[in-house]
């Protein structure tokens, strides 16, 4: 049974920047998620929690058209974005990240960021070539972008060093700086915790918050419970492809349907 948690933060309403209605998704017999419905308000932390295999992959992946919903409809700001190609999705500011951290891993962080950019260009090959005005000027541009997001995600120190020798936590940012040189109005990161230690957790939630104040709105798929709900302004919680509960972290915790989905796991697991 499907549990609403009213909201009861205390803050101004917002406007919804991504609309989940009704979503579903059938691979033959089996319905990996079934009518799930969401809004996410814009300039919040967002985060999708769930026991393993509830399901939350595959919402991630519906919500940025690498799969198409059997049902219902994503719509990013207002347009219907369901079903397309997911480079369109990208250019009109939803962007994520990835778990696989392999791009780029000869390049250093400042070559890998800067050339993440160069997909929102405006002077094209031959302006690039023939090094036209439109070509200087997208450099200008792109160079003072990457020095704002290496600043914001603390990558500065390590702006010569080579992606394959960053440990876990600075590898983790570097995907998020390339994100950030889409401009995206909603960066979805796919666990971005996954793998690191308490000291780099720390870190990276300090880098997410700073993201979020950057005027990003961010929405998460994660399994580390402790750093979400010291994080997320609101949670979906799926389990066997529906939600569950939806809510503040305080009321999630709290949230009997919840404690039941996550029965058999460690209580510091769910973060209680």
């Amino acid at each position: 049974m499907q549990v609403e948690i009213p909201v009861t933060s205390g803050q101004p309403p917002r406007d919804p920047i991504l609309t989940v209605e009704n979503v579903s998704k059938r691979f033959g017999g089996l319905t990996a998620v079934g009518n799930v419905s969401f809004k996410v308000k814009e300039g919040e932390i967002f985060a999708i929690i769930g026991p393993n295999g509830a399901g939350k992959s595959t919402l991630f992946k519906l919500i940025t058209s690498a799969l198409r919903p059997t049902e219902g409809e994503i719509v990013f700001r207002g347009e219907n974005v369901t079903g397309l190609s997911p480079h369109l999705v990208a250019a009109k500011g939803m962007v994520r990240t990835f778990q696989e951290t392999t791009i780029f891993r000869d390049m250093t962080v400042i070559e890998a960021t800067r050339n993440a950019h160069y997909v929102t260009g405006q002077a094209g090959l031959l302006g690039i070539f023939f090094n036209s005005k439109a070509a200087r000027q997208d450099l200008a541009d792109i160079d003072a972008s990457t020095d704002r997001i290496l600043e914001l995600l603390e990558l500065r120190s390590v702006a010569r060093e080579r992606s394959k020798n960053l440990p876990q936590g600075r590898l983790r940012a570097l995907g998020m700086a390339m994100a950030l040189a889409a401009h995206p109005k909603l960066l979805l990161l796919d666990e971005p915790f996954a793998g690191m230690n308490s000291d780099e957790t720390d870190q990276m939630i300090g880098i997410v918050r700073r993201i979020r104040e950057s005027g990003v709105t961010v929405m998460l798929v994660e399994h580390d419970m402790p750093a979400v709900m010291r994080l997320s302004d609101r949670i979906v919680v799926i389990n066997f492809g529906k939600k569950i509960a939806e809510g503040v972290p305080e009321e999630i915790k709290t949230s009997q349907a919840v404690i039941d989905a996550y029965l058999g796991e460690e209580d510091e697991e769910l973060g209680i």
